[in-house]
């Protein structure tokens, strides 16, 4: 008989590192933004940005942050299983079908309008629904309209059913040197509170900074920063990068599989998009597009190996990636091969990363698929792994 194996306890070879000590690291210095007046919402939607919803929620309420954000419903009922306590914001529109179930986990509801909010208190039969209500001040995406949103929003919070616990908004161009947009629907969002004001309305909670916003603290009357990105030390921009006292949470590796020794004129991976010219050796790496390491990255990317730089050769494929042999290293099977981290002196981050592929770092972190193992890291040393989802805790 074999060993056992599980799928939480994946070998493979490839697999991102996730330091979790970074990650407190990051949610600190918000929390030290923030000052005395706000809190922090820590926003793990998307799996944390591909990091690991679960692992960086618990860390990050550790660290400090008071709250947590995410997309759906079901992405705040799996924190909920997980026996994440902390208030959990759902940002993005639900269905009132997922209304009772948010309830039932004492999940926060975003709505924006008053059908929508109606149609959640009806539907919120287990007990009274919590609801933020998002003001669109220019984003022209989720939210009721600047210029009709006090009103709007006393009808909502007289709905039986239903308890206004916060106001926000989302800005367009927090991550822009030019910040005249910005200002302006900061002034309309101010507007919007000071007609709340007027008419008695009472907001527990009123956020609108995301991560480049939060860099600066809290805007006027702010109770919650909302860093997402930033949080995982990623910049929101090139305009806004991460300041250099934000930790990188995701090291990417994984480790050479083959060595290939290359004639004039002998070609690499499919379409030949790659013909060598002269006599070169290069290495075959066991990671591809389906683990999220983008196709656009075709003899464009870079890969670190023995402390050098080694460009992509030819196409990327869904499994698989070849890389040059960079001059003076000796390679073998088995060597670690760094995608995203540092290796040596050198290294390649998200960011740069994303440059090369020709997208924003967000895409970078959630496109690593759930086949990606995840090693969770505290004091330099893996507490948790998690592979398709499921998490096994390693040591605390």
């Amino acid at each position: 008989m074999g060993e056992d194996v599980t799928i939480g306890s994946s070998r493979r070879a490839t697999r991102a590192e996730i330091d979790l000590d970074a990650i407190a690291t990051n949610v600190r210095f918000f929390v030290d933004r923030a000052g005395p007046t706000a809190g922090v919402m820590a926003v793990v939607k998307a799996n944390a940005y591909g990091h690991g919803a679960v692992m960086v929620a618990r860390a990050a309420v550790a660290a400090g942050a008071s709250w947590l954000a995410v997309a759906t419903v079901d992405e705040g009922c799996q924190l909920r299983a997980a026996g994440l306590a902390a208030p959990i914001l759902v940002l993005a529109p639900s269905h009132p079908e997922e209304a009772d179930a948010a309830v039932r986990a004492d999940l926060t509801l975003a709505v924006a309008d008053l059908p929508g909010a109606a149609a959640v208190a009806a539907a919120a039969r287990w007990g009274a629904a919590r609801v933020h209500v998002e003001v669109d001040t220019g984003l022209n995406r989720f939210g009721i309209l600047h210029t009709v949103a006090a009103g709007q929003i006393a009808r909502i919070a007289a709905l039986p059913g239903l308890r206004l616990d916060g106001v926000y908004t989302h800005f367009a161009t927090a991550d822009e040197a030019d910040q005249g947009f910005h200002d302006l629907q900061q002034a309309h969002f101010g507007a919007v509170l000071d007609n709340l004001e007027s008419l008695g309305i009472a907001v527990p909670q009123i956020h609108q900074d995301n991560s480049a916003g939060a860099l600066g603290g809290p805007g006027p009357r702010v109770t919650l920063i909302r860093p997402g990105v930033a949080l995982y030390g990623m910049s929101p921009s090139d305009e806004v990068p991460a300041p250099p006292q934000l930790r990188s949470v995701l090291r990417l590796r994984s480790r050479v599989a083959r060595i290939l020794d290359l004639a004039p004129g002998d070609s690499v991976s499919y379409g030949r998009t790659f013909v060598a010219t002269r006599p070169m050796r290069a290495a075959l790496i066991p990671l591809g597009y389906a683990d999220g390491y983008r196709r656009s990255l075709s003899s464009r990317g870079v890969m670190l190996l023995g402390g050098r730089r080694a460009p992509v050769l030819g196409r990327v494929c869904m499994d698989q990636t070849v890389i040059a042999l960079p001059e003076c290293v000796s390679a073998q099977i088995g060597d670690e091969v760094v995608v995203i981290g540092a290796q040596g002196e050198e290294r390649i981050s998200a960011d740069e990363l994303a440059a090369l592929a020709g997208t924003i770092p967000y895409e970078i972190g959630t496109g690593i698929s759930a086949r990606v193992p995840r090693h969770y890291l505290r004091g330099g040393r893996a507490i948790a792994v998690e592979t398709f989802g499921q998490l096994r805790q390693i040591a605390d």
